[in-house]
């Protein structure tokens, strides 16, 4: 059986997207991938989580749009693992595999639900 989650991918490195999005699809998720947060924004409610590169997010964490409630379901991809931390967000430092993105993701599956 295949993993059937939805996740969001916002990076706006062309190349970038599309290597998540590939070792995302090769391990059973179903990606959607966007350049901008705001593209972006229909697919979120929908998604087992956001995968973004920090430079999606406005630098001012006052300024940081309404997740519809992912903020705890989102990956933050930072050039410097010293990158601002909140609570509420994962950050995976660059350079990254797939193995890396994947087991960050595997975090969000209901023990239940892993495969379905």
């Amino acid at each position: 059986m295949s993993k059937t989650r939805a996740i969001v991918v916002i990076v706006p490195d062309q190349a970038l997207n599309r290597s998540l999005a590939f070792a995302l699809e090769a391990d059973g998720y179903r990606v959607s991938s966007f350049a901008s947060l705001a593209s972006a924004s229909k697919a979120l409610p929908d998604s087992l989580c956001i995968i973004a590169d920090e430079n999606v997010f406005p630098k001012s964490s006052a300024a940081l749009p309404d997740l519809s409630g992912m903020e705890a379901r989102t990956l933050v991809l930072s050039e410097h693992a010293s990158a601002p931390r909140r609570d509420a967000l994962a950050v995976l430092t660059k350079p990254l595999s797939g193995a890396d993105v994947l087991a960050a993701v595997a975090r969000f599956l209901p023990p239940d639900a892993a495969y379905v």
